[in-house]
C-alpha cells in the first residue's frame, strides 16, 4: 500500500471492530451496501504469510487475488478466487435482513443488521449475536458457547481488547487513518502455545493488517 508517506492519526475502535464483526463470519467478508469496503489484506504467523487483494466494480466483488507462503515448509501458492455470491437485501423499520447465498460454495447466510446490533445466521445452524451497549461490544455463539466482551483500552482509544469468560485476551484490534485508507491491525492469541511449542508457521501470535478504502 502506498500510504506509509502520509501522517497517520488515531480512530476509536470501538464503532469499527463493531463493523469488522458484523461483516466477517468464519473468514467471508460479508459486505453489505453501503460498508466500507476491503481493499488488501496481509496477515503472518511465525513464518506463514496469506495476503488478499479484493477487485470491486462499485459494491460488488469481481475477485480476490489469494497468495500463501511459508518459506520453512517450501510452501507458496497463489490464486484467484471468483465468488458468485448473491445479496438480496429488505429493510423492515430500523433493521435491514441480507440473505447471502452461494451456489457453487453451498452455503447461505442471514443478517438482520442494526445501529448497534446484528445477527448472523448460518443454514439455521450457528448463530452469532453482536450488540453494543455503553461501549462493550457483547458477542454470543451458539456454535462456539462463549460470551465475549469487547471494550477500548483504558490507555489507547484506537485499540479494543477482546476477552473471553475467563478473562484471556483473545485478540486486539487497532486503527489508524492514513489519508482515505482505514487500518486495521489485529493480533490474535494462540493459547495453545502455552501447551505445546509452536512448529514452523504455526502457533503464536497472528498479525493482520486489513486495509478500507474510503
Amino acid at each position: 500500500m502506498a500510504v506509509a508517506f502520509l501522517n497517520a492519526h488515531a480512530v476509536d475502535c470501538i464503532r469499527h471492530t463493531f463493523n469488522y464483526f458484523a461483516t466477517n463470519f468464519q473468514d467471508h467478508a460479508l459486505i453489505m451496501p453501503g460498508e466500507t469496503l476491503p481493499d488488501s489484506l496481509y496477515q503472518e504467523q511465525n513464518g506463514m504469510v496469506y495476503t488478499i487483494k479484493y477487485h470491486w466494480t462499485g459494491n460488488h466483488l469481481d475477485s480476490m487475488n489469494l497468495y500463501q507462503s511459508c518459506l520453512a515448509r517450501n510452501v507458496e501458492k497463489k490464486s484467484i478466487y471468483i465468488p458468485d455470491w448473491k445479496i438480496d437485501s429488505t429493510k423492515v423499520g430500523k433493521v435491514t435482513k441480507y440473505d447471502w447465498k452461494s451456489l457453487k460454495e453451498k452455503w447461505h447466510f442471514t443478517v438482520y443488521r442494526a445501529k448497534d446490533s446484528v445477527y448472523i445466521d448460518n443454514d439455521n445452524e450457528q448463530h452469532q449475536i453482536f450488540y453494543l451497549k455503553k461501549d462493550t461490544i457483547y458477542e454470543v455463539n451458539n456454535w462456539v458457547p462463549r460470551n465475549l466482551k469487547t471494550y477500548r483500552d483504558p490507555d489507547n482509544k484506537n485499540k479494543c481488547i477482546r476477552k473471553s469468560d475467563n478473562n484471556f485476551i483473545i485478540d486486539t484490534y487497532e486503527y489508524e487513518m492514513k489519508g482515505n485508507t482505514l487500518i486495521q491491525k489485529s493480533i490474535k492469541f494462540d493459547h495453545k502455545k502455552y501447551f505445546k511449542a509452536p512448529g514452523p508457521c504455526y502457533g503464536g501470535n497472528k498479525y493482520t493488517t486489513l486495509y478500507y478504502r474510503k
